[in-house]
């Protein structure tokens, strides 16, 4: 399992997220670093709570090549 923290600066940057994980085959999670929040990346109403946190870790399976690269855009201090 491999985690990134990133942020999301445009409600567009959570909409692409999804649509990203979605296309992945293997199970996306989102937590905050308080554990206060945990769902599935994949789940676009779950999503919307993490719109006004400062950084939200995305846990996700190591074969997803492509998702991984697409995180690089929205990871934390990009």
């Amino acid at each position: 399992m491999k985690s990134k923290t990133i942020v999301f600066k445009t409600a567009n940057d959570l909409y692409d997220f999804n649509r990203e994980a979605s296309k992945c085959k293997t199970e996306i999670r989102v937590k905050t670093a308080s554990g206060t929040f945990d769902f599935d990346a994949k789940t676009l109403l779950g999503l919307f709570f993490a719109l006004n946190l400062p950084s939200i870790d995305v846990f996700y399976d190591e074969k997803e090549k492509e998702f991984d690269e697409y995180l690089n855009n929205l990871e934390s201090g990009s």
